[in-house]
């Protein structure tokens, strides 16, 4: 009986030891542990609804027209759409009031877009190429004209519900005699995404 308790007591004593071991192991820190490792940076995740405002210049060589762009814009963005989380699909429409004119004070009044969005996410980075629906008003037109916009852009996220992006884009309006019916626009805009939230880093 002596010899199973003295057993059992060395069995138990054996155990203890070795937990604590491994316990300080996990604590020791950057030796090797996890209490101090390496902390990673929380990643941004695209998904989800936003809405901002922007600014920018527009302009058609041929036709001798420039002006100040602004106005806003309101999306939904899907990241991980292929099953490939960096892929990010997203649509976004936009309205712009315009000052962009000729010397003939010929002047786009306002124009908006409806697009879709494909963009590949470096982190909190975003890279983009856009395209879809156009339309604008021209003065003394006496209809909407219809067209087609393509671009692209970069966007960032500098906290997890703000971000800022750079866009351009070429339009063509080509359903009216308007000698600006197609233009070149870039932009810089600020969006707000909803519902975001940050990642603790793991400490």
């Amino acid at each position: 009986m002596k010899l199973l308790s003295g057993i059992a007591g060395l069995t138990l004593a054996s155990v203890v030891a070795i937990a604590s071991a491994n316990s300080a192991d996990l604590y020791r820190g950057q030796a090797g542990g996890y209490k101090d490792g390496p902390i990673v940076a929380p990643v941004a995740t695209w998904t989800g609804f936003y809405a901002g405002l922007n600014v920018g210049y527009g302009w058609n060589d041929d036709a001798d027209a420039d002006g100040i762009i602004g106005g806003g814009q309101i999306g939904y963005n899907w990241q991980g759409a292929f099953g490939t989380s960096p892929l990010v699909l997203g649509v976004e429409t936009d309205i712009q009031g315009s000052d962009i004119k000729n010397d003939n004070d010929d002047k786009l009044n306002y124009f908006g877009t409806v697009r879709g969005r494909l963009g590949y996410a470096l982190g909190n980075s975003l890279v983009y190429a856009t395209g879809g629906f156009a339309y604008g008003e021209f003065d003394g037109a006496d209809k909407t004209s219809t067209g087609y916009t393509v671009g692209g852009g970069v966007e960032h996220k500098f906290t997890p519900n703000l971000s800022v992006k750079a866009e351009y884009l070429y339009t063509d309006l080509g359903d009216n005699d308007s000698d600006n019916a197609d233009f070149n626009t870039v932009r810089v805009g600020l969006n707000y995404h909803f519902g975001a939230t940050g990642y603790e880093p793991l400490k």
